[in-house]
């Protein structure tokens, strides 16, 4: 019996993992939520082939990327993965609803127009959230930055989320006696050391607020490099500015929504329709302090 037992659990063993071919559309290259991705899928037994298309954040490149490479190939696969809003949003416009999207790191999805809050229209798509509370945010950073301060909003006019962020952040900080201003960024590489300094000058005075926006994150070391250089405190909502020294942070692990977003695929594979899956997020942010903070609450 023992024997039959043995040979049985061998030959299960021995099965080759269920093998799935996805398409990976990114709008800054591989982070660690591609990471988790990847690595949760093999852990839950999937041999996966993933083909990867990276926009490098250029929004024409993506559109002749998608249009040229991706929809001539898309009946070979069986997922399309994509990262944040900029890419999901084009990539959604071309593939309709023609092979099931997976989006991931995405703040508002129902806002950006591609989930619905009525389940019957998501038969398609499922994804997760990065989006961290405002108010679990501003009670965090309340604790570590002085209040009355001028709370400044880098805005990047590419990046729809944005809007989103400085509406929930101009009405959670009044109950901290912050005022909120918004402050466009020029997102062009070459005007970059202007834009740093010209910050460094007008914010002098203030806490900057850095959103998970595409063009902030792609410069995090030269943003939080300039405003640490000048003593201007931050309260971040993107793992990636924590590397670089933020002051105050509450952040979802951009591993973990990896594995939520393979998770996605598991369950549905297993026969539950994406719109019954709903929008994951970060159930447990966290908590992260910087060199800075201990000095900033003393300004």
């Amino acid at each position: 019996m023992m024997a039959q037992l043995l040979v049985a659990l061998l030959l299960l063993l021995a099965l080759p993992a269920h093998a799935l071919s996805i398409a990976m559309v990114l709008w800054r290259g591989e982070t660690a939520a591609e990471t988790g991705f990847r690595a949760e899928l093999t852990r839950l037994g999937y041999q996966t082939t993933i083909t990867t298309y990276n926009a490098d954040q250029d929004r024409t490149a993506l559109a002749t990327m998608l249009r040229q490479q991706m929809l001539p190939k898309l009946a070979e696969y069986d997922y399309i993965y994509t990262f944040g809003t900029t890419a999901t949003a084009m990539t959604k416009s071309l593939v309709a609803d023609r092979k099931p999207l997976i989006f991931n790191v995405v703040s508002d999805p129902v806002g950006a127009g591609f989930l619905s809050e009525d389940k019957t229209e998501n038969h398609m798509v499922a994804g997760v959230s990065n989006m961290v509370p405002m108010a679990l945010q501003l009670a965090n950073a309340s604790k570590y930055l002085p209040t009355g301060k001028r709370l400044l909003l880098p805005f990047n006019p590419r990046e729809q989320n944005t809007l989103l962020v400085a509406d929930m952040l101009l009405n959670e900080a009044k109950r901290y006696q912050w005022q909120v201003a918004t402050w466009r960024i020029a997102p062009d590489p070459k005007r970059l050391d202007n834009e740093l300094k010209r910050l460094q000058k007008d914010a002098r005075n203030d806490i900057v607020f850095l959103a998970a926006d595409s063009y902030l994150l792609s410069i995090a070391p030269r943003l939080l490099s300039a405003l640490n250089e000048a003593g201007i405190p931050t309260i971040c909502s993107a793992e990636l500015f924590v590397q670089h020294g933020c002051t105050v942070a509450t952040i979802s692990s951009y591993e973990a929504l990896g594995k939520m977003a393979a998770d996605i695929i598991h369950l549905n594979q297993q026969g539950t329709p994406l719109q019954d899956i709903a929008l994951r997020t970060d159930a447990h942010p966290k908590l992260v302090l910087g060199q800075l903070s201990t000095a900033a609450k003393q300004q």
